[in-house]
């Protein structure tokens, strides 16, 4: 019968290795430190200065990627991006939540998808655009919801089907 101190040096080896193996392989995220950000990242991240060290490593990675896209944006698409920020911010709940499954809906989607429906999206006449959207809004949630995953079922059985 092994005694209680082998038996605990082996967990704390373990979990040792474990610890080592995912520092090493950078499975462990370190984050971003605020003096590696970028000048133009610092600015727009400044509200956050004093509480940056405190974040969780995904949320400074996110937020640095965030801020890096802000930096290229136009004008234009900042204000576009501002509109569709206060849009979200006025939903109720439950339409924040299905705003939320399309999203992930359309990341699950393979890469070669998304970028059809972007290409598909942006070679349509500012009028088409209207018209879609002026349709999509008379739909009711339900609606949406049953032509958003009969798509999603349609995009799976196609990409079963080329595996």
């Amino acid at each position: 019968m092994p005694n209680k101190m082998n038996v605990g040096i082996c967990r704390w080896t373990k979990i040792l290795m474990l610890g080592l193996a995912l520092f090493a392989t950078g499975a462990w995220a370190s984050g971003v430190a605020w003096s590696n950000l970028s000048p133009q990242q610092q600015k727009i991240l400044a509200p956050l200065k004093d509480r940056w060290s405190g974040l969780p490593s995904e949320r400074q990675e996110r937020l640095s990627k965030g801020a890096s896209k802000w930096a290229d944006m136009t004008p234009e698409q900042r204000d576009q991006a501002k509109e569709r920020l206060q849009r979200y911010k006025n939903m109720t709940p439950e339409e924040r939540e299905r705003v939320k499954q399309r999203m992930r809906a359309f990341r699950e989607l393979a890469p070669e998808q998304r970028t059809a429906l972007r290409e598909k999206w942006q070679s349509m006449t500012p009028e088409q655009k209207t018209r879609l959207k002026e349709h999509w809004h008379k739909l009711s949630p339900e609606q949406r919801d049953r032509i958003i995953q009969r798509r999603m079922n349609r995009q799976q059985r196609l990409q079963r089907s080329r595996n």
